[in-house]
């Protein structure tokens, strides 16, 4: 038995309320805080100058500046590896709402520090309030991807799902205009920035409690009324309706029994493959490049004949394409499904990449700075593919290869996969370049990682689209295998060999 709600593959107002409330406390900020230090990385560069030699009486000479500098960037990912590692804790403990709660209120105790350390001179402060966000930042990711995923009708998942990626890219580009140079990414006005970002904190933590819990958690403690309550608040579905879904949840903890701790993961084949997987897709996230660009677009666009303004106008311009790419994504991705959205994204994103080093390259020996402009364009493509594809898709698709007990535990091991991954990149991006350069460190960080993800998921990742575990299981069955392709090629080869000595 269906309805015409149950149906629709566009969720409802109050659904998609739901989920801007949510990513607002939580993804957004993530969006926002990898762009704001990179058009206002001289006026952060000048505060850690400042502060060092007022601190320690010394001068850091530029490449040892940057160094630190690359290391306070990095150690945002260095507190999300923690948040990530204590996110099947909180979501198991304290629930998927007061869970993001949580975060939300640490995340807003860290950029207070944030504030105060400007006006005391402390970069210390600074670096402390950067790990303490990293892990709220850390919690809020994984945590509001399963609260959106077991709080959406099944045949609306995948759009409300994308609402996490596209908040995050509306972060981006809402911290690429305000840090710019020109209007608050300045010595004395950097710390305007943090509270802006204080009160749309406020804002979403002020909603969350007038919000239900998912369903799926609820039953899993046993509150099958509250689950009742969840499933009329979020589906908006007759009695009828409800207690089906609550049969298909009841049914799918039935077969996942217990909650899974991280470890556990290895204990069933499925799971394990499934976190696997998922994991893979937020690796090829972070070597995807799309780290390094929205931490140093400014800096690579400047490397290759830009001026400050130049690049900054550019960085905004390139997170707004990403914003409209990713928009456009929440409506395809339910036609298209998962694995070719991925595979596609991907196979673009490694052409563009060696397109990108290609133009680099290219400055540095001939200094046409028209190459600057032909940069800007293959970035935007870059963005453009990346935001159909893996960078909304990772935040929800390893909760859809697993069941309802592993989710919290599949969901922790790929936001620490993608947050380790980014902490490693941002700490040597910038020591790198100072010692091979630019285009070769851009090169052997994002080429090679993405060509063999690729390969992976081509081998590895099902379509999770309207599908329920056995069905996602039966999509693994499905999957070309290494074995297949070989067998395929030696029937190839010998079939050419018969005919020719039919020639004969």
């Amino acid at each position: 038995m269906s309805t015409p709600q149950s149906n629709k593959k566009l969720p409802g107002i109050r659904m998609i309320t739901v989920a801007l409330l949510t990513s607002m406390g939580g993804s957004f900020h993530f969006g926002y805080q990898l762009v704001i230090t990179n058009p206002s990385q001289s006026a952060f560069l000048k505060f850690l100058n400042e502060s060092f030699q007022d601190h320690y009486e010394v001068t850091l000479s530029q490449s040892r500046l940057e160094t630190i500098w690359s290391m306070i960037v990095a150690i945002l990912f260095v507190g999300a590896i923690c948040g990530s590692i204590a996110l099947r804790v909180v979501a198991e403990n304290a629930g998927r709402k007061s869970g993001l709660m949580i975060s939300f209120t640490i995340s807003l105790i860290s950029i207070g520090l944030s504030i105060v350390s400007h006006f005391i001179k402390s970069f210390e402060l600074y670096s402390l309030s950067r790990v303490t966000l990293g892990f709220s930042l850390g919690l809020s990711l994984g945590l509001s991807a399963l609260y959106l995923s077991e709080s959406s009708p099944k045949q609306c998942r995948g759009f409300v799902g994308m609402m996490t990626g596209t908040i995050v890219q509306f972060g981006t580009v809402a911290g690429s205009i305000l840090a710019m140079p020109t209007i608050l990414g300045t010595d004395r006005s950097w710390w305007i920035i943090y509270a802006i970002e204080a009160g749309i904190l406020l804002l979403a933590l002020a909603a969350m409690p007038f919000l239900h819990d998912s369903p799926g958690y609820l039953a899993l403690i046993g509150d099958n009324d509250g689950a009742r309550d969840s499933i009329r608040f979020f589906h908006k579905c007759g009695e009828g309706q409800v207690d089906i879904v609550l049969a298909e949840i009841k049914d799918n903890l039935k077969q996942n029994a217990k909650s899974m701790g991280m470890f556990a993961v290895y204990k069933d084949k499925y799971v394990l493959r499934g976190t696997i997987v998922g994991s893979m897709v937020a690796f090829a996230v972070a070597f995807s490049g799309i780290a390094v660009i929205n931490a140093f677009a400014v800096e690579i666009l400047k490397s290759c004949g830009l001026s400050v303004f130049n690049a900054s106008i550019a960085n905004v311009g390139l997170s707004a394409v990403s914003m409209v790419a990713i928009i456009g994504s929440s409506f395809i991705v339910d036609h298209f499904g998962r694995r070719p959205l991925i595979l596609i994204a991907n196979a673009a994103i490694l052409l563009l990449n060696l397109a990108i080093f290609g133009f680099m390259f290219s400055f540095e020996q001939y200094g046409y700075n028209w190459m600057g402009y032909c940069l800007i364009v293959v970035i935007a493509m870059f963005i453009l593919f990346f935001a159909i594809g893996p960078g909304p898709l990772c935040y929800f698709i390893t909760a859809e290869m697993v069941g309802q007990n592993a989710r919290s535990a599949g969901q922790s091991w790929a936001s620490l996969v993608q947050m380790t991954s980014r902490s490693l990149l941002l700490a040597i991006y910038l020591p790198m370049k100072n010692a091979i350069g630019g285009p070769f460190s851009y090169l052997i960080l994002f080429v090679a990682p993405i060509l063999f993800s690729l390969i992976f998921l081509y081998f590895m990742l099902p379509e999770t689209k309207n599908r329920n575990m056995n069905e996602v299981h039966e999509e693994i069955e499905n999957l070309p295998s290494f074995t297949h392709c070989f067998r395929r090629g030696s029937r190839s080869r010998k079939f050419s060999l018969d005919t020719e000595s039919l020639k004969i």
